[in-house]
């Protein structure tokens, strides 16, 4: 899809599953049963899509997703399928090497799979900042008894080696792009809104990681600050709204892309390609 001079293409990393109770929280059973089926193992199965942002001397990356090779424990809990990765479309329409940023809407392990690879002791994105929330690299780095599952192994050594923008609160970037700080899902998850061109792109992060999460009170049940992702929610969907914005779900396998209609209580999502 065009943004003024620059394109944006929804990329895929694969897909994992994940419990029912972790990714519908207090959602019935009856109501997300008619749109998600579960796996043998009782799981459901959630897509990785990664938008690509490339305009006159840039490109830029929105999270990572899950890895070229995640843990072995990993793949086989969240059933993890590669028949799609995020570095050959990246080599396919750019090259990985001229990534400017690959910018974090939090540090899960299925959104920073691929930001600190190496191959041959060289960066996959050699060049490319790793945008978070101060805030988000802290709570990777000390993890407690409920975080610890969701941030993975992130290899501690690599992150201190790795070229960082540590941001404080909601920040505007270049190339059009903005962080906005909202908590919730993380102590320091982050939306991030792409303007260009008159055109609106919000990427919602894990806050809304599904259209059927577009419920206010459709919270995943690994929200660290619930009540936070609801206040969030509402303002960003009523901006979607107002601003007649493309809305990214991360991980919907069905409406990866939809501009909203409706109320903020009610949002009518209306799917679009990317």
């Amino acid at each position: 899809m065009k943004f003024g001079d620059s394109d944006v293409v929804l990329l895929s990393d694969g897909s994992f599953t994940l419990d029912p109770g972790a990714a519908f929280g207090i959602v019935p059973h009856q109501f997300w049963s008619r749109r998600f089926l579960t796996t043998d193992a009782g799981r459901v199965t959630l897509a990785l899509r990664i938008p690509y942002i490339s305009g006159k001397g840039f490109s830029v990356l929105i999270d990572s997703g899950i890895g070229g090779t995640p843990d072995e424990k990993y793949t086989k809990i969240f059933e993890i399928k590669k028949a799609e990765d995020l570095i050959s479309q990246v080599s396919e329409i750019g090259n990985p090497g001229n990534v400017d940023m690959i910018i974090h809407s939090h540090l899960h392990f299925d959104h920073f799979g691929h930001s600190l690879e190496r191959k041959d002791d060289a960066w996959t994105f050699p060049r490319a900042r790793l945008v978070a929330q101060r805030s988000e690299y802290t709570a990777s780095r000390r993890t407690n008894e409920f975080t610890r599952n969701n941030y993975g192994k992130i290899d501690l050594s690599l992150l201190s080696k790795a070229k960082k923008i540590q941001l404080d609160g909601t920040s505007r970037l270049k190339h059009g792009l903005t962080a906005i700080h909202t908590g919730g899902h993380t102590i320091g998850h982050q939306a991030i809104i792409y303007s260009n061109g008159g055109r609106e792109m919000i990427y919602f992060g894990d806050l809304i990681p599904t259209s059927f999460h577009l419920k206010l009170p459709y919270i995943t049940a690994i929200d660290t600050f619930p009540l936070s992702t609801l206040e969030m929610k509402r303002k960003l969907i009523s901006r979607a709204i107002r601003n007649h914005s493309v809305c990214i779900f991360n991980h919907d396998t069905e409406m990866p892309a939809a501009i909203l209609s409706g109320s903020v209580e009610d949002p009518k999502p209306e799917a679009v390609d990317l």
